[in-house]
């Protein structure tokens, strides 16, 4: 299991997209960077483990890179179809990045909770009914 705090951090980033205005995340196509307002100690936690690299921080925003974010977006919309689907966790082991897998599939089954909440949301992986 996911921990929320960690669930977050990462569903932020997938959030993060050009034509989300909702998303606390900014994310830029051209250098990759995401950039926002980071828990400290949980995005150190990941630099250290070697999922993101810190290129810069300053004034409340911090930028950063997700190492393979191809691997990693393929993941995460991987584990949200699943959970769509009714399926459980166990095709995380067969996927390329089982955290992101995992992630992906408990990101969506807590947003299902209230399926309002789904409703022209904007995140990686998801579908938007409304479009």
């Amino acid at each position: 299991m996911i921990s929320k705090k960690t669930r977050e951090l990462f569903a932020s980033l997938m959030e993060a997209s050009s034509n989300n205005s909702m998303a606390v995340v900014d994310f830029d196509p051209e250098t990759e960077f995401y950039t926002g307002s980071f828990n400290e100690t949980l995005l150190n936690k990941f630099v250290n483990e070697g999922v993101f690299e810190l290129v810069k921080s300053g004034e409340g925003a911090t930028s950063i890179t997700l190492h393979n974010r191809e691997d990693f977006l393929s993941g995460f919309a991987s584990g949200v179809n699943e959970a769509r689907l009714g399926r459980d966790q166990y095709y995380a082991d067969y996927n390329a990045n089982p955290f992101a897998f995992s992630i992906g599939f408990e990101h969506f089954l807590y947003m299902n909770k209230n399926p309002k909440r789904l409703a022209g949301y904007i995140c990686y992986g998801f579908v938007d009914n409304e479009n």
